[in-house]
């Protein structure tokens, strides 16, 4: 009996320790299987972190570069900024020289190169100044697009503009047309150094001389950048010129300035008919309002949109078909006509909500 005692107390005590043994095992187990999840889910934060700080490290910026500080330009920045947030991946900033100037302009490429952008849309006040700039820029790696006014003999990816020729001979026909092939006008002008204004000038002049009785009164008229000298010249356009009955502008604060003396003095907007460019606030008022009767509008905002897919797909080792992109006629849409019987609002919003849809067509021309 007691050696049956015996053995089934050594029976229990093995089992005990058998039992404390597979115990001890399993919470082994479980501590190495919650070790190696910590390790693993350590390791995947750390993936994650890493690859945030590179895609952080990849985020290109691009600068849209306006000729100066003026509110047409502004546009051009917006659109930048929204396309590049349908692309992702690229941070986007707007600038403008304080100075009317192609020395202040060219300074701020040349910085803007030296902190190493990843590409620029520019608006070029001077070609001949720009043009060592844009070069350099493509040589040491910086794309250049331009929009607005072209440098056609640089090394620049491609230029967004409207055909500003073709666009002055629209401003003429439209305006001899409404004249009845009769008038005695003058032309504004906000400066003589850029392309754009030469062009449409010439275009309007390509026009006007082939009608005996449209008379253009004098050489071009300085309307500036600030409406302050083109409300002088104004006064004294009226006073030199009584038989004066039309302006054309190719920018826009010589109509402006026109709309305003013109309701000052008591002038009915029918005796002078004014057709511009934009649509400012101060032009849609004027356009209200009879004084200005047309004005010419450009989509700068499409501009500084399909820049920023130029600017990604030349990183991406895309290269465009033709390098100057009239966006009038590729697109239908780089000018529009209002005149003072249209909804100025309803066509400016119209004009802007197309450009999205642009990128497509846009793209054909690259490979």
């Amino acid at each position: 009996m007691k050696k049956s005692i015996y053995w089934l107390l050594i029976v229990v005590m093995i089992s005990a320790l058998v039992v404390t043994i597979g115990s001890a095992g399993c919470k082994a187990q479980v501590t190495a299987e919650e070790t190696t999840a910590a390790v693993e889910t350590t390791a995947a934060a750390e993936t994650m972190a890493a690859e945030t700080t590179a895609a952080n490290q990849e985020q290109l910026e691009f600068v849209c570069v306006a000729k100066g500080i003026h509110p047409w330009f502004d546009p051009a920045g917006v659109g930048m900024e929204d396309a590049a947030a349908q692309i992702g991946g690229i941070n986007t900033r707007y600038m403008a020289p304080a100075e009317w100037s192609g020395e202040a302009q060219v300074k701020m490429v040349e910085d803007l190169v030296s902190q190493g952008v990843d590409g620029i849309a520019v608006a070029v006040f001077e070609a001949g100044a720009m043009k060592p700039a844009i070069n350099e820029a493509m040589k040491q790696g910086v794309p250049i697009v331009i929009w607005d006014d072209d440098v056609a003999d640089s090394d620049r990816v491609c230029c967004l503009a409207t055909g500003n020729y073709e666009a002055g001979v629209m401003q003429g026909e439209m305006f001899v047309e409404l004249m009845d092939y009769k008038a005695n006008f003058i032309i504004w002008v906000q400066d003589l150094a850029a392309r754009t204004v030469l062009d449409r000038v010439e275009g309007i002049r390509s026009v006007t001389k082939k009608y005996p009785e449209v008379v253009e009164l004098s050489d071009v008229q300085m309307a500036g950048y600030g409406i302050d000298e083109a409300l002088v010249t104004a006064e004294s356009l009226l006073e030199a010129y009584p038989e004066l009955n039309a302006t054309l502008d190719v920018g826009m604060n010589g109509g402006i300035a026109m709309h305003r003396i013109m309701k000052e003095r008591g002038i009915p907007p029918s005796d002078i008919l004014n057709i511009t460019w934009t649509l400012l606030p101060e032009i849609m008022e004027g356009l209200k309002e009879g004084y200005i009767y047309g004005s010419m509008r450009q989509n700068p905002y499409a501009m500084g949109y399909l820049a920023t897919y130029a600017l990604k797909w030349y990183i991406d080792g895309l290269r465009p078909s033709q390098e100057f992109i009239d966006m009038g006629k590729r697109f239908d849409t780089g000018i529009i006509y209002v005149d003072h019987t249209d909804d100025p609002e309803a066509k400016e919003a119209d004009n802007i909500a197309k450009a999205p849809a642009m990128v497509e067509e846009f793209r054909k021309l690259w490979e």
